[in-house]
């Protein structure tokens, strides 16, 4: 009797972890990570060895690129269920992710063999996961996007040898094992077409590829066209226009030399999300390109929106520094100047501010304190 209450109330525990599991599931979809990731735990508080709940709340803490506690997520995962295909790949992305996070912050010969170093250790989870999982479109996807970063990584320190990325420019045994690794990633690309004829996703990575390939090329024309092609075909395939492609493409054709092309599609871009600064640059360049008598006023009015965005973006930027008490002791007097609207309005009512709105403004001809930035 009792052996059997006590299996009832497993049961019932595994059926409430269960629950808990997908309604966290259910809002990780919906990009809800931080509930997602409260309701895997509430799942894991009760079993433990629920690999289901490790793996998607590691999908969940990657999407926020809350690093170690996503591996140590996945890692549990695949411990747990050691021929687990979806932890495998979604970890995997995640060390793409990663690394084009920390892109920004690669400055340092020692940053960059970091990036190599992450994607490395993703394409081979992501080739584990190809293993477990031969019929996913979505890895080979996510395992083409891997090996295409790898490329970059590879030709980018040839193609801008000013930038010094990776100390200096690559040497000269890298060329071919970028070309091996183009290859792969073109093999990849096609193997998610052939399982999912419809990924418009792939055929827009695609074109990013062979964007890469051309331009190593003598004579970049004849690639950029193809590669605009495969842009143009993953136009087609979104036809719920749930891709930020326009954008991409935008980019793409500019870089073909078809301007026309890239015009339109920046501007559907701009269209769809009227924040795209990026799109708003091509329209811009597209026009004086095509020596458009209106390309004048577009450029001034593409700037007068850059500077705008540069104003918010550093309004933000040192707004995570008050966040984080890195700065406090100067006045907001000191911003005055060059605010954009909708920066002016975080400062007005954003709660961040709240303590500086306060603070009166420095004597005239004196001096606020500086800051631990400063």
């Amino acid at each position: 009797m009792e052996e059997a209450e006590e299996d009832d109330d497993r049961r019932a525990r595994r059926e409430q972890s269960r629950r808990l599991a997908h309604e966290g599931e259910a809002c990780r979809k919906n990009r809800q990570y931080t509930d997602a990731i409260r309701l895997f735990t509430e799942a894991l508080e009760i079993d433990g060895a629920y690999a289901w709940a490790y793996a998607h709340r590691g999908a969940a803490r990657a999407a926020l690129d809350d690093w170690e506690p996503c591996c140590a997520d996945f890692r549990k995962a695949v411990e747990l269920k050691p021929d687990y295909g979806w932890a495998y790949a979604r970890w995997g992305e995640a060390h793409r992710m990663n690394a084009s996070y920390r892109l920004g912050r690669a400055d340092t010969p020692p940053d960059w063999r970091e990036q190599h170093a992450l994607i490395d250790r993703g394409i081979e989870l992501l080739e584990r996961a190809a293993e477990l999982s031969p019929g996913s479109a979505w890895t080979f996807a996510h395992r083409g996007a891997a090996y295409t970063y790898k490329y970059w990584l590879e030709v980018m320190p040839r193609l801008v040898p000013a930038l010094e990325l990776d100390g200096g420019p690559a040497p000269e045994a890298r060329g071919a094992r970028g070309g091996d690794v183009a290859a792969r990633a073109l093999q990849d690309l096609d193997r998610a077409r052939e399982l999912d004829p419809g990924y418009a996703w792939v055929a827009a990575f695609k074109a990013c590829v062979l964007a890469l390939i051309a331009r190593e090329q003598p004579d970049m024309t004849p690639g950029l066209l193809e590669a605009r092609d495969c842009m143009l075909d993953a136009l087609a395939l979104d036809v719920d226009e749930r891709l930020p492609i326009h954008a991409a493409a935008a980019k793409l054709m500019s870089c073909a030399g078809t301007f026309r092309e890239s015009v339109a599609s920046a501007l559907r871009a701009v269209e769809r999300n009227p924040a795209d600064v990026f799109s708003r640059y091509f329209v811009a360049a597209g026009l004086k390109h095509m020596n458009d008598p209106l390309a004048p006023v577009v450029i001034e009015h593409t700037r007068k929106v850059l500077e705008s965005t540069r104003s918010e973006i550093d309004t933000m930027l040192r707004g995570l520094d008050v966040l984080e008490g890195r700065e406090s002791g100067r006045s907001i007097v000191s911003r005055r100047n060059n605010l954009s609207v909708e920066a002016i309005a975080l400062v007005a009512f954003d709660p961040t501010w709240s303590d500086l709105r306060m603070k009166p403004p420095s004597p005239p001809g004196g001096r606020e304190p500086q800051s631990r930035n400063d």
